[in-house]
């Protein structure tokens, strides 16, 4: 039964099997552009997209539209660019492929921040217009720092990923060659705030991008980095050293201790603005601890938690997902860690430090959900100071300035000729509302047209059943409306057949 209504589903989705390949030229007309190169709304315009790319944008009447062209009408819609969340774990072991969860929902460019070969294969087929999906840009697989050949990985990976990412367990001795040896590779570097080496290291070695604000949390805490501890080791230490400075409630806030942590907090912000070194937000991560501590059944019931692996779920019930346990006995942990980056959110922004936006989802360990919690983190933003232009340039434009850093190109992020045709057609202003980001009439990805009704079919709650929604952990295929290789196999099924996780 759950295949004949995927089969049915599929026949029913002319848009993405034909038309938004049928021509190689869209029209947008009649729409007010948010080009996030300024602050601004440029009405009554067209914009011409050719293959992929935009080709012309102008006033409605001096544009000419080609005549083999596919006309979307956008009677005063608002086009802007699609975003990316530049901080995700691509996985195949979800109910519905994440791809679709992230086009759903505005999403046309991710980072993946541990990648692997199929991510690669995943990135190539997608910019070959042979997947549906958005633009990937990959890191290495994550150099933990305890391995033997830190250096040698870099060499690795330098000519088939876009970055490396380096993680929490260097010495500061390996730190400084493994950054060194990037530099000499021209290789990008962001990555985690390692406990041996802290942020002072971090700014002098240059590495060149922070992956999360929480990495900044350890330098509230003072603890020994000269400690000679194996990986395991570390988060129980300082989490130890932690609570003995009174650091892990909310409750005790003495006058002394706000003091030093505002001192604290203007040093951090003050370090990084000199070193204008970008930092991802992914505050997300935080938020969600919080709901599934304080308010667990509205964490299930969320509209999003529907999507998460059913393995994940059980379990969350059980007690014994990632989060619970590490706070297991010190909720308020928790609270007060999420206050705190909040805070280094809102005086990062104060400083003019470049923030992009990542969310951390995808992992199926944490309750983050693709796509979706993207507004989740945009929201997040606002609360803390950003307006709304602000929050949407962190995953539009800021985004695009790191992935030049990266890879030499600035093509996505801004409404600008010769920029990838990444955009949503929203109903509304998002400049006066970032709530009317999701309130769309379709997506456009790699200049392919995806209507919201479509769109909504992809991932429509009806194609999940308790079967399918373990993630695959029981190797049970299920359909999906774009073909997903089984990540240690690469096997890549055709549009219309069953994949299988194995």
């Amino acid at each position: 039964m759950f295949y004949k209504s995927i089969a049915i589903f599929i026949l029913s989705l002319p848009a993405l099997a034909i038309c938004s390949g049928a021509a190689d030229i869209t029209v947008f007309k009649n729409v007010h552009l948010v080009p996030m190169t300024d602050e601004k709304i440029i009405k009554n315009q067209t914009v011409i997209v050719e293959d992929n790319r935009i080709k012309e944008i102008g006033l409605d009447d001096k544009v000419i539209i080609p005549k083999n062209a596919n006309v979307i009408e956008g009677a005063g819609a608002y086009l802007m660019p699609g975003l990316a969340d530049m901080h995700v774990h691509l996985r195949s072991n979800w109910p519905l492929p994440q791809f679709l969860l992230y086009l759903a929902n505005g999403v046309t460019t991710v980072r993946d921040l541990d990648g692997d070969e199929y991510i690669l294969q995943w990135r190539d087929e997608i910019n070959a217009g042979q997947r549906v999906g958005p633009a990937i840009y990959a890191s290495s697989p994550i150099i933990r720092g305890c391995e033997k050949d830190t250096v040698e990985l870099i060499a690795k990976y330098k000519s088939r990923y876009d970055c490396v990412k380096l993680y929490s367990y260097f010495s500061k001795t390996d730190y400084k060659k493994a950054v060194q040896t990037a530099k000499e590779h021209n290789v990008y570097t962001v990555g985690h705030i390692p406990f041996a080496v802290g942020l002072d290291g971090v700014i002098a070695a240059g590495m060149n991008e922070i992956a999360h604000v929480e990495e900044l949390d350890f330098e509230f805490i003072d603890f020994d980095r000269t400690r000679n501890l194996q990986p395991a080791e570390w988060l129980p230490y300082i989490i130890g050293e932690a609570m003995q400075q009174n650091m892990g409630s909310l409750g005790i806030e003495s006058k002394e201790r706000k003091t030093r942590q505002k001192a604290r907090l203007s040093e951090v912000v003050s370090k990084l603005k000199f070193a204008r070194i970008p930092v991802c937000s992914t505050l997300s991560v935080s938020n969600v601890i919080v709901q599934k501590l304080f308010k667990p059944e509205a964490f299930l019931e969320r509209p999003a938690s529907r999507y998460l692996p059913l393995k994940y779920k059980e379990a969350f019930l059980q007690g014994k997902e990632k989060h619970q346990l590490q706070f297991k006995g010190n909720k308020d942990a928790a609270l007060f860690k999420y206050d705190l980056e909040k805070k280094l959110l809102a005086e990062l922004h104060r400083a003019g430090i470049l923030i992009v936006l990542g969310t951390d989802a995808g992992t199926a360990a944490m309750g983050i959900v693709p796509g979706f919690s993207i507004h989740d983190e945009l929201r997040i933003l606002t609360e803390n100071g950003f307006s709304p232009y602000e929050a949407i340039a962190t995953g539009t434009a800021n985004a695009s300035r790191v992935v030049a850093a990266m890879t030499g190109h600035n093509d996505f992020g801004t409404i600008e000729t010769g920029k990838r045709a990444d955009f949503i057609l929203v109903n509304q202003n998002p400049l006066d509302d970032l709530t009317h980001v999701m309130d769309y009439r379709g997506v456009m990805a790699n200049g392919k047209w995806y209507p919201q009704a479509d769109l909504e079919k992809m991932i429509d709650p009806s194609l999940l059943s308790d079967s399918e929604s373990d993630g695959g952990s029981h190797a049970t295929g299920h359909a999906s409306v774009i073909p997903v290789p089984d990540p240690r196999s690469g096997k890549v099924e055709i549009l219309t057949k069953t994949w299988r996780d194995e």
